[in-house]
């Protein structure tokens, strides 16, 4: 992102700086997952909010920026081990390259680099904020595994992914807030959590459509999660009886796809919405960019 390319450039350093501790037998794998393909979403938030609203990228935010990358990381290798998957950002999956065992400890290194970080911060709210984040997220992986092979209600689906990803986006936010002592909390947390949702619903209309190479095709029906398109599809269809060709071509051919990119729709405005207290400028636009993506045809 041009805005912020700079920014974006420093961030790289402070990670290869963070993951430079070579006293370990997977630092390499460690620090090729951390650069293969990733969007670097939550700290492209981060700089854009924070240079929006004509503050100065100090180093508690680029340490708060590091925090959340290493987090969001952590948290996809332990997704891959739950779901064992095979692939990640177009490159096989750590836990298919290292084994299980290897991979929890990996994202466990992950995760305690990234607290490392968090205490650069020097805001002791911050670690309650992310503490409840990792406790929701957590939770949302939990509920998701005792209702494998259940097509959720929608409200189920919705919390479902509050809490797994926004959640993630609120805490990084809203820790923002804190560092720099913004008086708008609440209507940063309302963009966290609606952008979030948001995100996860496009992310998951992708999985079907396989316009997301990040993962296989597919992957969460195989492992018997059901998102938005499939609630959409059950008020149509018996989606068990439905064979896995027949739901892409339904998904893809159907209104189905347009009634969940107008339920990314709803949530991506509602985002932009809680942002107007922040004057216009090329930074708030980019914000804005980022959430009318998310509803754009894929």
């Amino acid at each position: 992102m041009k805005f912020i390319e700079e920014e974006l450039n420093t961030l790289n350093i402070y990670l290869k700086e963070s993951l430079s501790d070579k006293t370990n037998e997977i630092s390499d794998d460690i620090y090729d997952f951390i650069f293969s393909k990733s969007k670097k979403l939550r700290p492209t938030l981060i700089f854009l909010f924070t240079k929006a609203l004509n503050l100065k990228i100090s180093d508690e935010i680029y340490n708060l920026a590091v925090c959340t990358e290493l987090l969001h990381n952590s948290t996809l290798i332990h997704d891959d081990i739950i779901d064992n998957a095979d692939f990640r950002r177009e490159k096989q999956s750590l836990n298919k390259k290292l084994g299980n065992n290897l991979s929890v400890l990996a994202g466990d290194f992950i995760l305690s680099e990234s607290m490392l970080h968090l205490t650069k911060c020097k805001n002791l709210e911050c670690f309650k904020i992310f503490s409840n984040s990792l406790k929701s997220m957590c939770k949302g992986e939990i509920n998701q595994h005792f209702s494998l092979n259940k097509i959720p209600t929608m409200e189920e689906y919705i919390q479902k992914s509050k809490n797994k990803t926004a959640e993630l986006f609120n805490a990084s936010l809203v820790s923002l807030c804190l560092i720099e002592k913004i008086q708008k909390t609440k209507e940063m947390s309302e963009f966290a959590i609606n952008f979030g949702i948001a995100f996860q619903i496009k992310d998951d209309l992708e999985n079907i459509l396989q316009t997301n190479n990040t993962k296989p095709q597919l992957s969460d029906i195989y492992n018997g999660i059901f998102s938005a398109p499939i609630i959409f599809l059950q008020q149509e269809f018996n989606v068990e009886k439905l064979k896995i060709e027949e739901i892409i071509h339904l998904v893809t051919n159907n209104e189905i796809k347009q009634k969940t990119l107008n339920l990314i729709e709803k949530y991506a405005k509602k985002a932009i919405a809680s942002i107007e207290f922040i004057k216009d400028n090329q930074y708030k636009r980019e914000i804005i960019a980022l959430c009318e993506n998310l509803y754009k045809a894929v």
